[in-house]
């Protein structure tokens, strides 16, 4: 028998469905929600309906949720980054569902507001046999299929496990019409039976040089079984005989899985996804339906007539003729986005390759395409207001929209390419490195003059920055500031030695440069000096934005394990302590903020944003602390996690010689963890915890620790 560990039993996962009624799709780690793609960028593989109450699993944790029978969704925070292949709901139940992946199950039995882990492993990665299929024909009872053909059944709701019969040679997938009684079928196109509860197993039919992959019950008497090469087999006595049924007039493929409104209405997904597998006769004739541009991987009835389908890049669309044709859920925006920009905390527009150009007024929830001022690439964005825009194409043009992108009015300001374009008005715009200085115009770009402030006059400045009621402009080496609508400027002296990539002010006086190196800098007197920023954990920092003086993020290419992902590392304090965020399955290639919105852009060209600083659940603390220092210069780190359910990782860099470097530590039940480290004269340690479904991740002030003295903050 297979128990809750400690672990397990120390609460249940709260994974809270984020309210988002005809908007973005939040991700499964965070609070950051995507808004093109509408549903998010991940692959959907599954779906489960009971009436009009749906989910839709798939990659990196993807859960979402439907009570109106497709028409919109929600998402689900789950916490997870591995695939979740399979969802189910026990007992048909709308509020029982239960999802999982790999070496994971999770089930909520209130509609996916709480969950709790099934213990089936001692850990949701490296397991031996991970899962391959789950059935759950009631409340209490349901089994699970692992890959070596092992059987775990539960009796009381996913809490323990008790090991049953193996399939005898393995199976793809299980079906259970009763407490004792299931199906499954495998990969040689056998069909076997138990009707004592996976303690036996008996073989009810067989069909070779077959693969049979899916199972679905339509009624009562009728299942359906489906495989490759294009296998349908139908049963109409309950299971305890099988014919084949012959799929013509259909391109080839892999049958995955079939999905019955009732015994004569099915559709059948494909592992090539592009096709869906369409019979409305019971078997007796098939045709192929193609419903979206995207690649079809999963299939679902709300209804008899009522059909769902989803699969790549988040994609969805709902059928009310059981399947003949079919409308698309969400929107997505084709095209390559290479430059955003943010110009409140509703309004912000994101330009790319040939033109395109996207529009969001509900702080990055949805994306419209406006009219596109030009088919060259549009490399920089400003604006002021609900409505004015700027535009600056790759061939120099500069056009102005005065409607939010509907028309627009062509400027004409010289011959030098700007590096940079900057609205700080809602008449003045400031065109930056051309090629020295800057153009400033108090009419909307009619007409522009060389701003002949020393400061500024001859500076290689190529981006601009808005800081309240000021502007900051800078270059790898010079800056200035300007807090009087850009008309009297001072110059800024940057960090010394250091080449400056991002600079970003968040009240006139209180800044943050990144430089080339990653390092982090500070300033609190408006640039007259700078304090490395010793509490980041990491030199991987690539961007930086700040929304306000207390809130912000850095970019990072990595944390701890994680690489290749859209992390950034996030500050309640103003950048006195870091904890990371999990933005998107793939890197960021540039972040923007304004007003209380945070929006990033992906290098796929998805869009995000996060109106709750990417956090979600309940806040908790991390602390660091260092025992007394020997002669050899050997440090005991110990720390504590609250709120803590045990086995966190929680990632301690040190800072010494000019490097970071990271250790892993693990939490206990009650949060404690510690770890040796030597020390040779004087070193920083940050300690950072990623948050999870019900709680948001943490990170410690810098702890310095000295040889020969007391550890001290």
């Amino acid at each position: 028998m297979v128990y809750l560990s400690r672990f397990l039993c120390a609460a249940l996962l709260a994974l809270a469905v984020l309210s988002t009624a005809s908007a973005g799709v939040n991700n499964p780690q965070s609070g950051w929600y995507s808004g093109n793609p509408l549903l998010g960028p991940n692959t959907l593989g599954d779906l489960a309906c009971a009436g009009s109450t749906c989910y839709a699993s798939g990659q990196f944790g993807t859960l979402l949720k439907s009570t109106d029978a497709g028409a919109s969704w929600s998402g689900i925070v789950t916490g997870l980054t591995l695939n979740l292949t399979r969802v189910r709901l026990a007992d048909r139940s709308p509020d029982h569902v239960v999802v999982g992946g790999g070496c994971a199950v999770r089930r909520s039995d209130d509609g996916g507001d709480t969950f709790f882990r099934l213990p089936f492993t001692a850990r949701d990665t490296g397991c031996a046999a991970p899962l391959v299929s789950l059935s759950l024909p009631s409340d209490k009872t349901g089994y699970l299929l692992l890959a070596n053909g092992r059987v775990l059944a539960t009796a009381d709701g996913g809490h323990s496990f008790s090991r049953r019969t193996p399939v005898p040679g393995g199976a793809n997938d299980i079906l259970c019409v009763a407490d004792r009684t299931c199906f499954t079928v495998g990969a040689s196109g056998i069909v076997q039976q138990t009707t004592d509860g996976a303690v036996s197993w008996t073989q009810v039919a067989s069909f070779p040089n077959t693969s049979l992959l899916g199972l679905e019950r339509a009624d009562p008497l009728t299942l359906y079984a489906v495989g490759s090469p294009l296998v349908v087999l139908k049963s109409s006595d309950g299971g305890s005989s099988w014919t084949r049924k012959n799929v013509q007039n259909v391109p080839g493929g892999i049958l995955t899985s079939i999905r019955c409104g009732d015994a004569l209405n099915c559709l059948i997904a494909t592992e090539q996804g592009n096709q869906v597998v369409r019979t409305t006769n019971g078997g007796d004739s098939f045709t192929s339906v193609v419903p979206s541009p995207d690649p079809t991987f999963a299939v679902a009835f709300a209804s008899p007539i009522r059909a769902i389908v989803a699969g790549g890049a988040g994609s969805a669309e709902v059928s009310d003729d059981a399947g003949a044709s079919w409308s698309a859920v969400g929107s997505r925006i084709a095209g390559s986005f290479t430059t955003l920009g943010a110009i409140s905390d509703t309004v912000a527009y994101a330009g790319g390759l040939n033109g395109v150009l996207a529009r969001t007024t509900d702080s990055g929830q949805t994306w419209s395409n406006v009219s596109p001022p030009t088919e060259q690439t549009i490399d920089r964005l400003t604006g002021w207001g609900a409505d004015r825009v700027y535009v600056l194409a790759a061939d120099g043009t500069l056009q102005r929209s005065d409607n939010g992108g509907a028309s627009y009015r062509l400027l004409n300001y010289g011959t030098t390419i700007p590096a940079e374009i900057a609205a700080v008005g809602p008449d003045r715009l400031l065109l930056i490195g051309v090629p020295r200085g800057i153009l400033r115009s108090e009419n909307g770009g009619e007409t522009f003059q060389r701003v002949q402030d020393r400061a500024v006059r001859r500076a290689v400045v190529l981006a601009a920055d808005r800081a309240g009621g000021a502007v900051v402009v800078y270059g790898p080496r010079a800056a200035a500031i300007s807090a009087n609508g850009a008309t009297g400027w001072r110059k800024i002296p940057l960090p010394r030695k250091r080449v400056v990539r991002e600079l970003d002010f968040a009240t006139a006086r209180l800044g943050f440069a990144l430089d080339t190196r990653g390092s982090l800098w500070r300033t609190a007197n408006g640039g007259r000096s700078w304090r490395e920023v010793p509490s980041l954990g990491t030199s991987a920092a690539r961007s930086l934005r700040f929304e306000d003086a207390r809130n912000g993020y850095v970019a990072v290419s990595g944390f701890a394990r994680l690489r290749g992902l859209g992390l950034v590392l996030r500050t309640a304090d103003g950048g006195q302590s870091w904890h990371p965020q999990i933005v998107s399955r793939e890197r960021l290639f540039s972040l923007a903020a304004a007003g209380s919105t945070g929006y990033a852009l992906t290098v796929s060209s998805s869009l995000y944003a996060t109106r709750a600083h990417g956090d979600i659940g309940a806040p908790r603390s991390l602390r660091l602390s260092a025992g007394p220092v020997s002669r050899a210069g050997a440090v005991v780190l110990r720390g504590r996690l609250s709120a803590a359910a045990g086995g966190e990782e929680v990632v301690v860099a040190r800072y010494a010689n000019g490097r970071w470097t990271t250790k892993l530590a693990t939490a206990s039940s009650n949060g404690a963890f510690s770890l040796r480290w030597n020390v040779r004269r004087k070193a920083v340690f940050v300690a950072q915890v990623l948050g999870d479904a019900d709680h948001m991740g943490a990170g410690t002030p810098p702890l310095t620790v000295t040889v020969g003295a007391a550890s001290r903050r």
